[in-house]
């Protein structure tokens, strides 16, 4: 297995160990599959089920964190759950008519999936990399030039203000560094359009972004005309820069000042590395953090990728690029062409040609921006939706497992990131297949309760354990079916499209900065209601059967079981989408500061709890000096931590009382570019705050209770969901 490297020197040859680790992997499997074979009888079946129940319970007691130990338990949950494949392959399905037979394909199929990316998540994750920091040069003469492009198409123009003034602060030798925005929304075919309104829009904003640009020193560029979207901005954008580096920053990813410090040095090192990505941290939460409240308990739904994915794939030489967040070398980039674009996710399908012809990627496995989430469910299932197809259009245009040049571990490891995004295929197969026999009575499934109990119930426990092991600080097992859940529907179609025609899809831009002002039901729930009826009517008729039909009791209480288990979900599901209302269309982030305000010439000592871009809330004890509303306060900028001496002038909008004192609501007033870049850096230019409110959420003692506090999250907000639909339905 890959071991962490310890020097810059030993932090690139780790490569060697893949073949290793992929050849030992497939001998490893192809004598687990031998042995599950073997054919044993029921009352040993049932003694080896309790045998490996009892020790999965007993690794999870003892946590094992890597070595050995952790590898032993993986290969035997491996073991529980060929075994089961190779059972229900041989003896559960069903045959006694076409509907049922067509009925248990689809469902050992769905299964299936699921048995292959647990080998894949097993062969990437289970003894991850932990890739050593690489210092800057130490000259500005040996530090690559680069070029920062933050492409936009339609983005607010505070919201650009904000990335370009962080990146304008990014720390870097003077001269060897350029800021430059790539406007999409400004195109001379966008002014030049017949509708006469719309081209007057486009130009307002060409003339304002160009303005602001010339204001923080950045530099402004557009194009003639929008074709193949972001990768199609950016490489007209390669055409008229000259950096030998690229740092490329969506148009909401707002830099910490330490980017290039902690990045540039691998290329210096290692003249193959076209790629050094970072982690993608969010700000704000995503619709189901924001209306079930878990945003600042739960780790968020990419952190399995981007804390231990992607460092298995960075072992391998086979982590990708994330279309933001990352630098690339100009000269591997321009050898291709630029950005690839016969898919629509540029960014993976560029990485992949890349690695095809030799050249290596690097992963930092440190936040270094800050983004942000899609505010509404619409804007999540948009961005889903364009992930999803873009990486099955790499599957069947770009097929990994038949592209020359690149490696057996890289073939895998791409293998996995397209593969999985067929899971909402397979969830929904889970949800329907019950209620084939439920309702029509068509078989999917041969067995009793008892086999049930002695080849399904390890693999399960197994699986549960393993995604526990593997993944246990980054993604909680209830909260990663109701993710699933929530995408399954609208995203299943946009497979189903893509398979049709691989080539059909467009780039679809994700709506960012919403503001939204009332609670509302997502328009996207409607499907969802459906499927809760389905499943009800299958939850009715499952428990009639049970009492009427002795001879099936044993199959209808096993998938009664799972039909028990997708309702849940299901009404869950309703909780997301019921869309709480949000007033901020920037997020704060909580600290934890005294600070000392001055209102006039008097000093006032305050408890700082909380900073945004736009202001700060804070606490006055009582006995203080009271505030009213419009009153101006100043503060020293290095009371709110900033390095530089600025003063400060904050307005307050809100005043609260509460038993501690005086809660306020301050607002800057910026009025120089020192005072805004103050407040940018103030923000977001430490990455160590998103490296601490990222570590803080992995913490993953007391899950039972965070767990079931997400359950009842979830209902109590689905009830809020289905009293809204009520008041709705009557007028």
């Amino acid at each position: 297995m890959v071991r962490s490297a310890t020097s810059r020197q030993t932090s690139l040859p780790v490569f060697r160990f893949a073949p290793l680790r992929t050849i030992s992997g497939l001998v490893s499997l192809a004598l687990i599959a031998v042995i599950a074979a073997a054919p044993v009888p029921d009352a040993l079946q049932l003694q080896l089920c309790i045998a490996t129940i009892a020790t999965y319970f007993l690794m999870g007691w003892l946590r094992p964190t890597g070595g050995p130990f952790r590898i032993f338990v993986a290969l035997l949950i491996i073991f529980t759950s060929t075994r089961y494949m190779i059972w229900r392959v041989t003896e559960t399905l069903p045959t006694d008519s076409v509907l049922s037979a067509a009925g248990g394909i689809f469902l050992l199929g769905a299964e299936s999936y699921g048995y292959v990316l647990l080998l894949l998540s097993t062969f990437l994750s289970v003894d991850v990399y932990k890739r050593a920091p690489c210092p800057a040069p130490v000259s500005a003469a040996r530090s690559p030039t680069v070029d920062i492009l933050v492409p936009t198409y339609n983005e607010p123009d505070d919201l650009l203000e904000v990335t370009l003034a962080a990146a304008m602060n990014i720390s870097y030798p003077a001269g060897r560094v350029k800021v430059y925005l790539l406007d999409d929304g400004g195109t001379q075919a966008k002014r030049n359009q017949a509708d006469p309104a719309k081209a007057a829009e486009a130009q307002a904003r060409h003339e304002r972004l160009q303005i602001m640009c010339e204001r923080l020193g950045a530099h402004y560029l557009t194009r003639e005309k929008n074709e193949h979207a972001k990768a199609g901005n950016i490489n007209a954008a390669l055409e008229k820069t000259d950096g030998d580096l690229i740092l490329i920053l969506d148009a909401d990813h707002v830099p910490s000042a330490d980017i290039l410090v902690r990045t540039v040095g691998y290329f210096v090192d290692d003249p193959k590395v076209f790629l050094v990505q970072t982690p993608h941290f969010f700000l704000n939460p995503d619709p189901l953090e924001r209306n079930l409240g878990t945003f600042r308990d739960m780790p968020s739904e990419n952190e399995m990728f981007y804390s231990v994915i992607q460092r298995g794939l960075d072992g391998m030489n086979a982590s990708f690029f994330c279309g933001s967040a990352a630098v690339l070398r100009r000269e591997h980039i321009m050898e291709i062409g630029g950005l690839q674009g016969d898919t629509i996710t540029e960014d993976a399908e560029t990485a992949l040609e890349l690695h095809s012809r030799g050249y290596r990627s690097v992963y930092v496995d440190r936040p270094m921006v800050a983004g942000l989430s899609p505010e509404t469910f619409s804007g999540f299932i948009t961005q889903r939706m364009r992930w999803t197809q873009g990486m099955i259009q790499i599957f069947l245009l770009k097929n990994p497992l038949l592209k020359r040049g690149l490696t057996l571990s890289q073939r895998i490891g791409y293998l996995n990131s397209c593969f999985y995004w067929f899971f909402p295929l397979a969830r929904l197969t889970f949800i329907l297949a019950p209620l084939l026999y439920l309702l029509l009575d068509i078989r999917v499934y041969v067995g009793d309760f008892s086999d049930f109990l002695m080849y399904g119930l390890p693999h399960i426990v197994g699986a549960l354990m393993l995604s526990s092991i593997l993944y246990g600080r980054t993604r909680w097992a209830f909260a990663s079916e109701l993710y699933e859940v929530v995408q399954s529907i609208h995203c299943s179609g946009a497979i189903l499209q893509v398979l049709r025609n691989p080539r059909a899809p467009s780039f679809a831009v994700t709506p960012k900065g919403e503001n939204l002002s009332k609670s509302f039901i997502s328009p996207l729930a409607r499907p969802f209601y459906v499927l809760i009826a389905l499943v009800c009517v299958g939850e009715i008729a499952g428990f009639f059967r049970l009492f009427t039909d002795p001879v099936g009791a044993g199959v209808i209480s096993v998938l009664l079981f799972w039909n028990t288990f997708h309702l849940l979900l299901l009404v869950s599901a309703l909780g997301v989408l019921y869309e709480r209302s949000q007033q901020r269309a920037f997020p704060r982030f909580d600290v934890d500061r005294d600070v000392r305000l001055m209102l006039g010439d008097q000093p006032i000592t305050a408890h700082m709890s909380d900073v945004s871009i736009t202001g700060i809330g804070c606490q006055v004890a009582r006995g203080a000096p009271r505030f009213s509303i419009g009153d101006v306060v100043t503060v020293d900028a290095r009371e709110l931590g900033s390095s530089d001496v600025v003063l400060l002038s904050l307005k307050v909008l809100s005043v609260t009382d509460t038993p501690g004192g005086q809660k306020l609501g301050l607002s800057f007033i910026i009025e120089t570019r020192e005072q805004w870049a103050v407040v940018v850096a103030l923000m977001y230019a430490r990455s160590e705050n998103w490296k601490q409110f990222r570590d803080a959420r992995a913490n993953s003692d007391h899950m039972i209770t965070k767990l079931a506090r997400l359950v009842r999250s979830s209902l109590a907000q689905a009830a809020s969901h289905i009293r809204a639909a009520t008041r709705e339905a009557r007028s």
